[in-house]
């Protein structure tokens, strides 16, 4: 206190864990989704690779992408890695038929992706998300190229008792409260990481 405007804690407050990987190894991914209001929409990917190997190596690249566990697309790349430890790419691949995320209809892909270093499996990555085009314009915001109103309000994720430090079930209902009980359909978070069972909460309900 006195320094800002709500509470601040210290320690470990969230699930911790301990990743064991291979020498090459999917150290992130950044999925942006184009041209999502024509029938070829656009996987635009940002690919972060580590190599501890010390020497270049030719990687063959599995993408499947994945609607509520069944795979609907899929494709290969072959990419080259120097000897650097840090290597991103930038992948793009066209699909057809995809439904599209909206505050109404909150349609979300997986994109799973596998590293193959000739017939070893080195890594498997997937992240979540849905595709959208939202823009704000003179008149107001639009998602998927439809005018709609904002109502939101503002979060933070100090609880009674226990400050920070709340399980995946209390964020989960967090959110289905502003959801279903307050009728928001935009939260603004307020000024840190937020959790991220809090986060995919929000991106399943819309």
């Amino acid at each position: 206190g006195h320094v800002i405007d709500y509470l601040t804690y210290g320690g470990i407050y969230r699930e911790v864990s301990l990743e064991l990987v291979r020498d090459i190894f999917i150290e992130n991914m950044f999925v942006k989704t184009r041209n999502v209001l024509a029938d070829d929409k656009v996987l635009d990917l940002d690919l972060y690779m580590e190599n501890h190997r010390g020497q270049s190596r030719k990687l063959d690249l599995e993408f499947s992408l994945l609607k509520d566990g069944e795979k609907v697309a899929g494709f290969h790349r072959e990419v080259n890695i120097t000897s650097e430890a840090l290597a991103k790419r930038n992948i793009r691949h066209v699909v057809r038929d995809i439904r599209l995320w909206d505050e109404v209809n909150p349609n979300l892909y997986e994109l799973v992706v596998d590293i193959r270093d000739g017939d070893t499996l080195t890594d498997r990555y997937s992240t979540r998300f849905g595709f959208r085009e939202a823009v704000f314009k003179k008149d107001g915001f639009y998602i998927n190229g439809r005018k709609t109103k904002l109502v939101g309000l503002n979060h933070h994720q100090s609880f009674p008792y226990v400050g920070y430090a709340m399980p995946k079930s209390a964020q989960y209902k967090d959110a289905e409260i502003l959801k279903y009980e307050l009728g928001v359909n935009t939260v603004r978070l307020s000024h840190y990481p937020q959790s991220r069972h809090f986060l995919d909460r929000c991106d399943e309900l819309g």
